[in-house]
């Protein structure tokens, strides 16, 4: 058993060990307790393996309610899985196996979070189908040199949404977790309660400045070195950039009358199929079983554009005839309507791939902000060339595209276009942090070849590449004097982070750093 099966005998040993030597001692026989007949012990690997699995799969990840556990016809199921497995009762999933597998998950949580240096939080405010509101704050670092995500908190959240009460729990979710010297950026989507939240919680009423700080006097008392080491260490917002992308494509489609009427019959349709048996019932005998039209959300753009893509795909013969036979003819599209729709979706779909690319939960998407942003404003540029019956849309896109990304435009370069209204500030969202240049530069995937859709010369691109390299070249000579004076008693190129920098500062002056 020692030899052959080291992990039962250690439990075995460990069970053993933990019990008084006396004549009621379990012996090993019943440790495993796998006779005929018999149900495994309540300390038998199985049994500890498929208690835990029923828990962590069937109820935390499948969301089914505890009481499952007490469902006949589950217990009736597992008994013919496994006759030895003694399923335990709600009670003790409840009081016992629940909250240890809390513990456990905390504990691991805990050590993630001390074995990190800089952390970058996600926070925002969902509210379920009963209205009742929930704040969820996930944290996000780089763990042995992989990207890693974890659920930091998920707290109902009672009463109005002020930016001061967001700030307040996110102030004890941070304190509770030990992170005030941590984080470096929250990501948040850009309402005006996120807003305030932050600047709440980050103790600056404009996230632009100083100058215009909530109390000035806060910074009276306190040395010049001292100010610039809170200001260094003071995390930033930013905004969410799907977020974001939504604002521009829905200015944009509200804005465009000329499609306005078609998007409306295309709404109704999705609810009459969704809404009424009858005829969802004469829609699948007609157009096939399963075959459906998806419905809207209000905060995924994406689902309208998913929603005009099923409804062109159609059979749009057979859709009439269901219509007309159902009395709703004011819903039959011409085939003008249609063509409008194939011409909207092929100015939408590069909108739709960004969305999907840049809300991935497995890969690292800052990167991915600025060649989006390029390429988006390039495809639109180009379609604004060609006659079209949505150039209002498409410049009313281009519109937004530069009035929310403005900061991005103008770290670029990138002058606006003479065909646009005038910047309107009220629209401009925070992307002016210098992080997100040096990001795509730093990814293999884009490195600078994503200046290839800036539109300025080649002189221009080079200048822009050698200004990136400088913001590299900064941050590493501050890396060198911040370990000059952390190791102020040591030969500087003897702390090993200071020669790699250092090797890069000499490779960059004599230009073999490109």
């Amino acid at each position: 058993m020692k030899r052959l099966h080291p992990e039962i005998y250690k439990e075995y040993e460990d069970q053993r060990e933990g019990k008084s030597a006396d004549a009621n001692q379990s012996s090993m026989s019943d440790f495993l307790s796998v006779s005929e007949g018999q149900f495994y012990a309540a300390m038998n690997p199985r049994q500890k393996l498929l208690t835990n699995s029923l828990v962590e799969n069937l109820i935390v990840k499948c969301g089914l309610p505890v009481s499952v556990v007490d469902n006949p016809y589950l217990r009736k199921f597992v008994r013919d899985l496994d006759s030895k497995f003694v399923i335990p009762c709600r009670q003790t999933v409840s009081n016992s196996i629940l909250p240890h597998l809390l513990k456990t998950q905390n504990e691991t949580l805990k050590k993630f979070l001390d074995s990190c240096e800089h952390l970058a939080l996600t926070a925002d405010i969902w509210t379920d189908r009963r209205a009742h509101a929930f704040l969820g704050i996930t944290v996000h670092a780089f763990h042995d040199g992989q990207p890693s995500s974890k659920l930091l908190a998920f707290k109902a959240f009672h009463g109005s949404h002020t930016g001061p009460r967001i700030a307040e729990t996110m102030e004890a979710v941070i304190s509770d977790n030990q992170l005030e010297n941590k984080v470096c950026c929250v990501v948040t989507d850009n309402a005006s309660n996120m807003v305030k939240a932050m600047s709440v919680l980050f103790e600056t009423a404009d996230e632009h400045s100083l100058d215009e700080c909530s109390d000035p006097t806060l910074w009276e008392d306190m040395e010049t070195d001292e100010v610039d080491t809170v200001l260094q260490n003071l995390p930033v917002r930013m905004s969410c950039f799907v977020h974001s992308l939504q604002l521009v494509v829905r200015g944009g489609l509200s804005s465009s009358v000329i499609i306005r009427a078609t998007l409306a019959k295309c709404s109704q349709l999705a609810n009459l199929v969704h809404q009424s048996a009858l005829f969802r019932g004469a829609f699948e005998a007609e157009l096939g079983i399963g075959k459906s039209i998806p419905s809207t959300n209000d905060t995924r753009w994406n689902s309208t554009y998913k929603q005009l893509e099923s409804i062109v795909k159609l059979d749009h013969v057979k859709l009439e005839n269901v219509l007309r036979l159902s009395n709703h003819e004011n819903l039959v599209m011409s085939n003008k309507e249609i063509q409008q729709l194939r011409e909207l979706i092929s100015i939408l779909e590069q909108f739709a791939e960004a969305t999907d690319i840049t809300q991935g939960e497995k890969m690292i998407t800052v990167s991915c902000i600025v060649p989006t942003v390029l390429l988006l404003a390039k495809t639109l540029n180009s379609l604004l060339e060609k006659p079209s019956t949505f150039s209002i849309l498409t410049r009313n896109l281009l519109q937004g595209l530069h009035d929310r990304f403005y900061h991005i435009f103008d770290n670029l370069g990138i002058p606006r276009p003479t065909q646009l209204a005038p910047l309107d500030r009220a629209r401009l969202l925070k992307f002016d942090d210098s992080r997100l240049l040096m990001a795509p530069a730093l990814d293999p995937t884009f490195a600078y070849h994503w200046l290839q859709d800036h539109p300025g010369d080649i002189e221009e691109k080079q200048q822009l590449q050698h200004r990136i390299n400088g913001l590299f070249l900064l941050l590493a000579t501050g890396l060198i004097y911040m370990c000059s004076k952390l190791f102020f008693s040591r030969p500087l190129l003897s702390c090993k982070p200071c020669a790699m920098y250092a090797s890069m500062y000499v490779m960059y002056a004599s230009g073999r750093l490109v």
